[in-house]
């Protein structure tokens, strides 16, 4: 991580927090007057819909803006995987003059806030909230214009940022739907100006007398100010807006619209990572700003997505079901917007116009994305390896379809969670049972998984004739997928991030660990997951005693929640688990979902009545409650009994003792054979007993975070 950044906003005073007064970076926002370094413009806003907004809402548009302007002004670490590690993530103070510091500076919105954004961008946030000495009234901020025609008072503000999930968006809105709706859109460079506008009269037409009226948000900053172009907390300015302009309009809610394989947005190699994947709709990101705005609203507001169940290729059904086919062409897709031309409005190669182009294939409505708007041809050009960006391009392509072609051929939700553990972080978000959301999105990606592959096979049958004759450029995506079987052959990527000295986490379906900083790769361990699970869970909390009963039984019926170890709501959102999040785990599919789901309850109970039960110094009671947990996690183990119920037996403490025991020396004995010492250390420093605990008397910081799915090197050694 970076060093500390301040970030004085407004007039405030850099005395007492300043560590390096010229590290400082000063913005100053203004409106039309434009007497800052940051100006803000909400335009063609109809004086019909304005009304006065509670100053709250001045504030969060403000403290938004200068969120923004930040993440541009302050660079990231170099384009590369190199300082990745070091250079990506950022350490940012604010501090912000606003009308309601009370507010703003209130446990419960300082919590939301600093979590959501962090995660967002994958930087550190602090805040200081100071009183605003000089009110900015928030008309200062809006351009009018009576010229839109407004019929009715619109009933939904959708975000529209003009790429094809928004497009779908909106045409499902206003030509199926019929629905009044207002769009907004934020003009982050004036080379979509006449885009978005070619979009708005064609959709007018399409609309037949329902068009809707837009809004464009534009935040200049000065020239100089321009640094980072990654922008990752882009939404939160943008979902700022919409809901303040929502308000203005007397309505709780607005609408993105993305599809749900983009908003969860699972890594597919080791150059997008954490922040590098964007996280604009990401469900953990969308209940955040949901929280945020409610709190400003002081009522409950919606924030939501649509689309989180569709595919790309189904929001390209949408479009072309709708009868609106024709403005696929005039959407903007790629991330990459500096490369835009008036002949290339995508550049091809980034992860987005990859998606895009698969989509439409795979929609069959690829006649209606001209080739010639790219400017490389993903599927038939070749790319210079000697050029980094093109060879990145070229692994970020091969990547997705490996991607594709591995989720294809998993059976089931087990394999998919275990393949991919980030997703189990996403369950809790999208509401629900548990086991039914995983299976859900696990059909998802199932279904894009197939989408895809039936877009490569198009493309062999297209190309087969070129391919036969080798007349396609051998490094092409087309060729590549050929000659390996239509199993893509990713190239090989040593991930040069800084390690830590101590590691033990998973990595995609393995575990890896290093241990006093030795070996400049870590090793990665398979078959011991289960031991290797209890063991992370261990060193996260050092010296924390633990029930063994309650980490068993949690970790066999797959609790998402919490095994009651402990460990906050936090802890587990950031990856200290014992679970997959799934009703999984070494059950498998044996157990019938009712029983699951009793286990489930009863094991619930059991956690609270434990607690009381220690609490009050019921020590009978306690063992009483270990029995039935030990019980439970020996049966979901084993199978159920008839009916999904508990099976009479003994005093099974000592059995699951024993298997935890077990478990766990096992992943040590595997760990041993590649890195000794840290057999030896583990060995030496885990207690067994009722209850387990790491003690390893001298502090060990150890980095148990779970890690995206990650293209291996060559030189990693894999037991």
């Amino acid at each position: 991580m970076q060093d500390k950044r301040y970030i004085l906003c407004g007039n405030a005073s850099a005395k007492g927090v300043s560590e390096d007064p010229e590290r400082d970076l000063r913005l100053r926002l203004s409106g039309k007057e434009g007497k800052g370094n940051i100006t803000l413009r909400i335009e063609d806003v109809h004086r019909k819909m304005f009304q006065p907004v509670p100053s709250l809402f001045n504030d969060l548009l403000e403290v938004a803006t200068y969120v923004y302007s930040t993440d541009q002004v302050i660079r990231r670490g170099a384009d590369d995987v190199d300082t990745f590690g070091d250079g990506w993530r950022r350490d940012l103070h604010f501090v912000v003059p606003v009308r309601n510091p009370d507010f703003w500076n209130s446990a419960p919105v300082q919590e939301v806030l600093c979590a959501t954004l962090g995660f967002l961008s994958d930087d550190q946030y602090q805040f200081d909230f100071i009183k605003l000495d000089q009110d900015h009234p928030f008309q200062e901020y809006l351009g009018f214009d009576d010229t839109q025609q407004m019929y009715r008072k619109p009933e939904q503000v959708v975000m529209f940022s003009g790429g094809l999930d928004s497009l779908a968006g909106a045409i499902d809105e206003v030509v199926n739907q019929k629905r009044r709706v207002l769009l907004v859109t934020h003009k982050s460079t004036n080379k979509l100006n006449k885009r978005h506008q070619t979009l708005e009269n064609l959709l007018a037409e399409k609309a037949n007398g329902n068009a809707p009226p837009r809004i464009t948000v534009r935040v200049h900053k000065s020239k100089e100010m321009n640094h980072e172009y990654t922008q990752r907390s882009r939404s939160f300015l943008y979902v700022s807006i919409g809901a303040t302009i929502a308000k203005m309009l007397g309505l709780n809610s607005v609408r993105f619209y993305e599809n749900g394989v983009i908003s969860l947005n699972l890594p597919v190699c080791a150059q997008v990572v954490g922040g590098r994947a964007t996280r604009t709709t990401h469900p953990r990101v969308m209940k955040g700003f949901q929280d945020i705005i409610s709190l400003v609203a002081g009522e409950a507001f919606t924030v939501e997505n649509p689309y989180i169940w569709k595919t790309k290729a189904d929001v390209v059904k949408v479009i072309t079901d709708a009868g609106c086919e024709d403005l696929i062409r005039h959407s903007m897709t790629c991330t990459h917007t500096w490369e835009m031309t008036n002949q290339h409005t995508h550049c091809g190669g980034c992860s987005q116009c990859i998606d895009r182009r698969f989509a439409v294939l795979a929609a069959k409505a690829d006649q209606y994305d001209p080739v010639d708007h790219y400017k490389f041809d993903v599927f038939t050009q070749s790319r210079d390896a000697q050029d980094q960006k093109k060879n990145v391009d070229k692994i970020m392509a091969a990547a997705y379809l490996e991607r594709a072609n591995q989720v294809r051929n998993l059976t089931d939700v087990a394999q998919f969670v275990s393949s991919y553990p980030d997703v189990g972080r996403v369950f809790k978000f999208l509401g629900g049972d548990t086991a039914q959301v995983a299976q859900r999105v696990f059909d998802l990606y199932k279904r894009h998984a197939n989408e895809v592959m039936g877009a490569l096979d198009e493309l062999l049958s297209r190309h087969r004739t070129a391919i036969r004759e080798r007349t396609l450029p051998g490094d092409s995506l087309v060729r590549t997928a050929y000659e390996s079987g239509s199993v893509v052959s990713m190239p090989t990527v040593v991930s040069a991030e800084k390690l830590p000295d101590n590691l033990f986490r998973k990595r995609g379906n393995v575990w890896e660990a290093r241990f006093q900083g030795r070996g400049r790769h870590p090793i990665l361990i398979q078959g011991v997951d289960k031991g290797a699970e209890y063991i992370n869970l261990l060193l996260a909390f050092p010296d924390r005693e633990t029930s063994v009963y309650e980490i068993v039984c949690g970790y066999a019926l797959g609790v998402a929640d919490r095994v009651n170890s402990g460990l906050e709501h936090d802890d587990i959102e950031d990856g200290f688990q014992v679970t997959t999040g799934a009703p999984l785990g070494d059950a498998g599919v044996v157990m019938d979902r009712k029983a699951v789901e009793q286990y489930r309850a009863t094991y619930q109970s059991l956690v609270t009545e434990k607690a009381e039960a220690e609490e009050d110094g019921d020590h009978q009671r306690v063992e009483e409650i270990e029995d039935e947990m030990a019980q439970i996690a020996d049966e979901i183990t084993a199978g159920v009994g008839k009916g999904g119920k508990l099976r009479k037996a003994g005093d099974k403490r000592k059995n699951v003792r024993d298997a935890f025991r077990n478990a766990v020396n096992r992943a040590i004995a595997a760990i041993g054979k590649y890195d000794k010492p840290l057999a030896e250390h583990l060995k030496a420093s885990i207690k067994h007993g009722n209850e387990v605990v790491y003690r390893p008397g001298a502090p060990i910081v150890w980095d148990v975070r779970p890690m995206g799915l990650e293209v291996l090197g060559d030189a990693e050694r894999v037991l």
